[in-house]
């Protein structure tokens, strides 16, 4: 055994002591290979034992194998003796895959092949250790959570041959988490495109199993022809079985022609038609939409230029298009080394496991041994700290492959078009701009693929919180105007309202909404006062006749007691009694008041209420038909201006066809034809919810129900959020309203914004009015009896006066005839 160094720190309270120990190899039964361990030992249980198995796959480096395990022991050992500041740590070698992780390793470093890589990992992963490694090319990441791989490269290979490891890299890292997807790519890349498909199906942990769709395009001479073989390629697509997600391995000029015609397919560009085959339909493709998703693959960018995206692409409104082109110089030296990737590992491994032990010692010497037991971080949690430290350490410093590397970009474009914060310069004759490239990461074989952002950031994010312009209106329920405290209209509630706001949610943007019409807020928003309510069961014209009688009958019954003959007859005095207007008054006060009078009063109102406070009302139309035929000479209107009108204007059916010429068209509906309704002279014709509120708004000013709607509704309101002509968002939007209605969100939000219910809101041919209030029209036909008795018993009373002075007179004149006698 020989002693390579023996070094001694002394830290405060505490001496570390390092002992290099070089064993010579030894056999291990039933295995080939060797096991040459050096022993860097730190005696203080209570610290981190960093023991660490380095495996070197004899059989997967070949010839290198020697040269490899001596420089990774020289290394170990100057970085070692240079970084390791605090702790200890015991390093064994091993030239073989199958050994026992089940003693105190902290960590594992292994350079073998993918399958052997990946049966270490979950070894690794049950006994919480941090694993590194590299290894083959084209082999699925190990799960960054648990570890670091980098996948083996000499630098020699050409960028097309990266391709494969960076689809594993996306799925791995779920940039793209596609369940079916669309492959296209250039006849160029024909022979190893096989990687690129076996890196797309490839299902590992992480990765979710994807149904792949391969079109290979031509290459012909001319680039008419190429245009020919793009559309024929992309009309042979089956969307509707392979889903809208689409990887294109291709070239420049390939990509220029392929974004131009998946989005329009009409071949036309800079103001050129393209030929086409005869038999080749020139309807759109629309292949690219918001629903879709494009992911462009450039091996070769050589001649590429910071405008080439802008210039030679086209990139629309609510398109999500993704790049990752190569960007890396492989005409220089490019050779890589696999000791390069270990000596990096290794220095950022023991950098990390000093200052994670150092964290410790602080913590370990301001509390006793009990109290560290207690709050010692477990084997699991110390795993992620160290494993992010490292982690953390290396990203984006791959000095070993400078070569390999790739960008990717993605566009920015859902609402450019419609944003308020875009003010466009004068002095651009461009048109508006219509999308912003994002630096959103970069692929290394080192750090795989990297992203600041989501590769399709509004499949992910929407609008990214867009502010876009909305117009609206007053249209109960759909919409409410209210007025704030300056006086400016606002949508405040509706249900189209509710729809946006659940809209704007899902789809992540924010909204401005401008009035296109002021309007009176009073309309249907009164609050009924119940300070009077005892005044309600008679109208304020019934209570002032009543008031009326009982102010008048003390001075008639005065009249008519001064008047009677009674008094002259009996010789008794006028001034007593109902002689006075006072006393009756109080005769009439207690007449009202007698038991049996309120008896008979009581019984006789009770059922005279109950007839007028529970009338029948008979609605004399309640079919289109019925009024069609008039028999009872009604008039009909429609309002101006709206979709009824439309429909009925453009209808080839009689009876409609009738119903609007015999229609009073009108642009809104005024007092007069309110008053004909309530006469039962007009009716009016418009949207239920409509028709609701107008009968709401009546019943507050009136207190009557003198309105019923028709148990015929021959028309379904169409309600609709207006968007601009081929907008992309359409599907999107519509699918958000389908999934709102499927919720039930939309019926409850209708029902929320309805009128209440009050007693008028009955339905169908006669309606049950359940609480109504009396008024002198309801008690017309009392007055009319109460008229007629009194007429009658004046034509009684006039008569017998006649009568009796006509008598008195005849008397008399035979009196006096007699006398005369």
């Amino acid at each position: 055994m020989n002693h390579r160094n023996v070094r001694s720190v002394i830290l405060p309270g505490l001496t570390v002591l390092f002992l290099g120990l070089a064993l010579p190899p030894s056999p291990v039964s039933g295995v080939h290979g060797e096991d040459i361990t050096d022993n860097l030992f730190s005696p203080f249980a209570c610290l981190p034992n960093a023991e660490t198995a380095i495996i070197l796959d004899r059989e997967y480096l070949g010839e290198q194998y020697e040269k490899t395990l001596d420089e990774t022991k020289n290394i170990v050992e100057k970085l070692i003796r240079e970084h390791l500041k605090n702790g200890g740590m015991i390093v064994k070698y091993y030239s073989w895959t199958s050994i026992n992780l089940k003693r105190d390793f902290s960590a594992v470093i292994s350079v073998t092949g993918c399958k052997n890589t990946w049966d270490i990992y979950q070894e690794a992963v049950r006994e919480r250790l941090v694993m590194l490694s590299i290894t083959d090319p084209d082999c699925p990441r190990l799960p960054i959570g648990n570890a670091i791989m980098i996948p083996r490269s000499d630098g020699t290979a050409s960028a097309f041959e990266e391709v494969s490891q960076i689809i594993l890299d996306m799925k791995s890292s779920r940039a793209i988490d596609w369940r079916t997807a669309t492959l296209l790519y250039d006849q160029a890349f024909d022979v190893e495109i096989s990687r690129c498909i076996l890196s797309l199906l490839e299902d590992r942990e992480g990765m979710k199993p994807l149904s792949l769709t391969e079109f290979k395009i031509n290459a012909p001479t001319h680039s008419w022809e190429k245009r020919k073989e793009i559309r024929r390629t992309l009309l042979g697509i089956p969307t509707a079985y392979t889903g809208k997600n689409f990887i294109a391995i291709v070239n420049v000029a390939t990509l220029t022609l392929l974004m131009e015609i998946s989005k329009v397919g009409t071949g036309l560009r800079k103001g050129c038609w393209a030929v086409y085959d005869v038999f080749l339909p020139l309807q759109d493709l629309k292949l690219v939409n918001p629903s879709s998703q494009w992911l462009y693959l450039l091996p070769h960018t050589d001649t590429y230029s910071e405008n080439f995206l802008s210039s030679a692409t086209i990139i629309n409104e609510g398109d999500n298009v993704a790049f990752v082109y190569n960007i890396g110089n492989k005409g220089r030296n490019c050779t890589v080394n696999i000791l390069c990737y270990m000596e990096s590992y290794l220095l950022h491994f023991i950098r990390s496991l000093s200052k994670l032990i150092r964290e410790e010692q602080v913590v370990f010497g301001q509390i006793s041994d009990e109290e560290w037991e207690i709050i010692r971080p477990s084997k699991l949690e110390r795993k992620h700290k160290f494993l992010h430290m490292i982690k953390n350490a290396i990203t984006a410093k791959d000095e070993c492959n400078k070569c390999s590397q790739w960008k990717v970009q993605s566009a920015e474009t859902w609402g450019y078009v419609y944003r308020t914060d875009f003010h466009a310069d004068p002095n651009d004759l461009q048109e508006r701009k219509k999308f912003t490239i994002l630096d959103i990461g970069y692929w290394t074989p080192q750090d795989g693929f990297s992203l600041t952002d989501a590769l399709f950031p509004h499949t992910r994010f929407g609008f990214r919180g867009t502010q876009l312009i909305f117009y609206s209106y007053h249209n109960p329920p759909w919409q409410f105007v209210t007025y704030n405290e300056s006086g400016s209209p606002v949508i405040s509630s509706g249900v189209v309202f509710d729809i946006l706001t659940e809209l704007s949610r899902k789809l992540n943007f924010t909204y401005t909404i401008i009035i296109s019409q002021p309007t009176d807020v009073n309309n249907g928003s009164l609050e009924l006062s119940r300070v009077l309510l005892f005044l309600s069961p008679f109208g304020s014209d019934t209570w002032l006749c009543l008031a009326a009688a009982v102010a008048l009958m003390g001075p008639i019954l005065w009249v008519i007691n001064k008047l009677s003959p009674y008094y002259e007859v009996h010789h008794k005095p006028t001034n007593i009694g109902l002689g006075k207007v006072n006393n009756c008054f109080w005769y009439i006060y207690g007449a009202l008041l007698q038991q049996v009078v309120l008896v008979i009063v009581t019984t006789y109102c009770g059922n005279l209420v109950a007839f007028l406070t529970f009338p029948k009302i008979d609605i004399p139309v309640n079919r289109i038909m019925q009024l069609l035929r008039n028999d009872r000479g009604m008039t009909w209107s429609i309002r101006r201006g709206t979709f009824l009108e439309e429909v009925l204007m453009d209808s080839t059916e009689p009876k409609y066809m009738q119903l609007y010429k015999g229609s009073q068209i009108i642009n809104e509906l005024t007092e007069d034809l309110v008053d004909r309704i309530e006469a039962g002279q007009h009716v009016h014709i418009d949207w239920r919810n409509n028709l609701r509120y107008l009968m709401k708004r009546q019943f507050l000013q009136t207190d009557r129900c003198d309105f019923a709607l028709s148990t015929d509704e021959f028309l379904d309101e169409q309600i609709a959020l207006v968007m601009p002509k081929d907008s992309p968002y359409l599907e999107l939007v519509n699918d958000e309203i389908k999934r709102m209605h499927q919720f039930g969100f939309i019926q409850r939000w209708v029902a929320q914004y309805l009128p209440s219910k009050d007693k008028c809101s009955g339905a169908g041919r006669v309606m049950d009015v359940q609480n109504h209030t009396v008024n002198s029209s309801d008690m017309a036909g009392s007055y009319w009896i109460l008229l007629l008795g009194f007429s009658c018993g004046m034509f009684i009373f006039v008569g017998e006066f006649a009568y009796s002075r006509y008598r008195k007179y005849k008397q008399s004149k035979e009196a006096v005839v007699a006398y005369s006698d």
